[in-house]
Parts: structure tokens; sequence; C-alpha cells
């Protein structure tokens, strides 16, 4: 839906001023054995941990929480709606960057075999306002980890490079991991683990077009599609062993105004009382539309509008029934949080919605604060981009700065109506 105003959120969000980022600690350690024993991390971290593992946040006004990983992959049905991506891999700039970027280019620690392939005159063009490097199979398949990160990083900056703006992100830091119980094969996995590099303290991987290039049939080519589309994503539990702690919490999961009380208190009894339960899965702590959303894909239909979700239309729907669909528009978007919601700072609750910002006040991104720093966000409006419980770690390390610049969040919380 197009704007009536020339105002962007951005534009909005700079007209305020905002204190700045202090999250709650939520120390994540392993459960391990019947007795649900705790065992400190040596390495505690989100990026770092890994699927197989029950983890144990720390204990607040929530209660307590337990968590594990797994993955989600688009449809295929969704996959199938659309053409298998180029498969040619482009490195593109906006003309007037041209300099810069072969300045850039120049500067890469690159072998003179790989510095000739690059610059051969056949592999470079000129197209609908781009400059445009082609590179050979050899060169994308040989870069180091150094040279990829200066090169991609860069790149990164303009929409251009839609696979490197929105790569594979490899949390666990295990390329093993991340293709565990897909169909990729062996030796592409292999080239997988030598293409990886570093956005700041985050693996991923951003030639999925190349790995495309090298199925042996159309549906092999399908199947990586679908798998480039793989996220992960929590699974998370509140403990209700004691039947006597749901008073002390409730308050927590109603936002203190006794909010859906009536629907989520019986839900905690019960599973306080049954023998061998003992838990409740955090879904059903979420309001009505998050929970049908919460570990999906958007679906076609969702386009109706003209665009697709994103994280904002997510955050500001979070409480509604229906969405609001005004919301898919970025000025309507930034008037309701400007006149609807308070600035608010740590210790952050259910529900309090945190944009993430930089020093010019600029925002980028905005994500729903559940509880021991677990968030409920959408990654970005594409159909590719889920739904998912994720620990604020990994969404700080999904928007850790734009155009160089480090972003932080800013808390605000729902006025009372």
């Amino acid at each position: 839906m197009p704007s009536g105003s020339h105002f962007s959120r951005r534009d909005l969000f700079s007209l305020t001023s905002f204190g700045t980022f202090a999250g709650v600690a939520a120390l994540a350690r392993p459960v391990t054995g019947e007795s649900a024993e705790v065992e400190a991390l040596s390495a505690p971290g989100p990026d770092r941990e890994k699927t197989g593992v029950l983890y144990e946040t720390a204990s607040g006004p929530w209660g307590d929480l337990t968590y594990y990983y797994f993955y989600l992959e688009a449809p295929m049905h969704l996959i199938d709606a659309f053409p298998v991506r180029t498969l040619k891999t482009r490195w593109a700039v906006p003309l007037q960057y041209e300099a810069e970027f072969r300045a850039v280019l120049e500067t890469l620690p690159l072998s003179s075999a790989q510095r000739g392939a690059l610059f051969a005159p056949d592999n470079l063009g000129l197209a609908s306002g781009l400059y445009a490097l082609f590179p050979p199979s050899m060169v994308v398949e040989t870069l180091s980890p150094e040279a990829r990160g200066i090169l991609y990083n860069y790149l990164g900056r303009f929409e251009a490079n839609e696979d490197i703006q929105n790569p594979v992100r490899i949390r666990s830091g295990s390329v093993e991991e991340w293709t565990k119980g897909t169909s990729i094969r062996l030796d592409l996995i292999e080239k997988m683990k030598t293409m990886v590099y570093f956005r700041g303290d985050l693996l991923v991987f951003a030639d999925f077009s190349h790995l495309i290039s090298l199925a042996r049939s159309e549906a092999e080519a399908r199947q990586l599609q679908k798998h480039s589309s793989r996220v992960r994503s929590m699974a998370v539990q509140l403990r209700l062993k004691d039947s006597s702690r749901i008073e002390e919490i409730i308050p927590y999961w109603t936002t203190g105004l006794g909010l859906r009380r009536k629907e989520v208190e019986p839900l905690m009894q019960a599973s306080a009382e049954t023998p061998g339960v003992g838990s409740l899965d955090l879904v059903h702590m979420l309001p009505p539309l998050a929970r049908k959303l919460v570990y999906t894909y958007p679906d076609m239909s969702m386009a109706s509008e003209g665009v697709l979700p994103d994280c904002h239309w997510t955050a500001l729907n979070f409480f509604n029934y229906d969405p609001e669909p005004i919301y898919l528009d970025e000025f309507f978007a930034a008037s309701r949080l400007l006149a609807g919601f308070e600035l608010v700072e740590a210790p952050y609750r259910f529900g309090d919605v945190l944009v993430f910002l930089t020093e010019e006040m600029n925002a980028h991104h905005s994500c729903i604060y559940l509880a021991a720093d677990l968030v409920y966000t959408k990654n970005g409006r594409s159909l590719y981009a889920p739904w998912t419980i994720l620990n604020i770690k990994d969404v700080q390390s999904t928007y850790p700065d734009y155009a160089g610049k480090p972003l932080r969040v800013q808390g605000f919380r729902r006025l009372p109506t």
C-alpha cells in the first residue's frame, strides 16, 4: 500500500529521543538427565548452541523456561511457485560506485590466477544502472574466507546483491549441523565449508545460486532452493511443575493487566496438575495471530496488499486478533508506534516492541520481547522469511549495523486503552 507521505519510518523515528539497550541476561545452560540437573556451558551464547540439546534460561518473573532448536524450511508449493533462482553468480553495484567497487577488488588477497580470471573482459557488464561482475566458478569457489568476507560485507550494502544481503545464517557455527537432515550432496556440503565467511561473529553462506548451478537435475535444483530457505528457530517450554508458582508468574504473561488471563490460567493449571506433563509450550502463551503465524512462512495470499508482512507489521499486530494491513506502510507503522506506545528501558516484559536503531535514530528492525531475552520476530519481508522465536542475540547478529553504523535496541510498551 503506497504511502501518501514522503516521510519514512526512519525519518519519523529520528524526531524522538531514545535510551540505550540493556537487556536481561539469560545465560543458557543445557539440561541433562532425567533429574534435569543443570551444568554451565563452557562457551555460552545462542550463536554456538546446537540442535539435540535441551537448554534452560535464567529464571525470572516469567518463571522457568527450557528450549531446544529445530530448523524450518519453506513448503515445496511455495518453492514451485517461482522459477529457480539465477544460476550465474553476479556481483553488482550502482554505476556511481564502480570506482569504489574496483578499488575494493584490488585490495583483496587474490592469487594471480584468480585475479586474471576475475578481470577478464567477458566477465564485466553494464545494465539497468548497475556495474556488474560475473565471476567464474573457479574464483567463486576458491576465494579465501578473508577475501570473501571483505568483498561480501561490502557488496551487502547494495540491494542488487540479494543473496549476499540475506545469506544463510549458520548460528551454530557448524555447516554439518545446518545441513543435517537435508538432501544436499556431500560434495556440495564440502564446497559450502570452504565458501562460508563471517559477518561480524556470525558464520554465513551467500552462494546458494552457485550450489544450485551444480545441481544434476531440475528436481535437485528446486530441492536446493528449498534448503536455501532453511532457518533455525526455537521450541520453548514453560515449566510448571509447581502449581503454587502460577500466581507469581501469571501477571507477567498477562502484561500486568490481566490480558488473556481467562485463556492462559486454565492451561497453566492443567499442565501443572497433570502427572507426566509439568510444562506448557510457549506457543500457547502467544495471542491468536502470533500463535497462528509462528513457525510458518508467508502465504502468497498475504501479498494481496502489494507487499508482504515485515517485522514492523508483525510487531504492531502482535496483540491483534485480525491483522491491520495499514501497518504494511512504513509511515503508518511509525505513526502508530510513536502515538500508541511509551518508551521503556530494560528489564522488558512480555509484548514490548524492541526497535533496532542507529545512533541517528534510524530504525531498521523491530521484534516482540517474550521473556528471558527470547523474542518473536520476522526477519525480512521475503516469502522465505518465516515467523520465528529467537534469542535477542540471534537477532542482533542478523542486524548488527546499517551501512557500517552500529544498531542498538530501544523498547516500546503499548499504552493502556
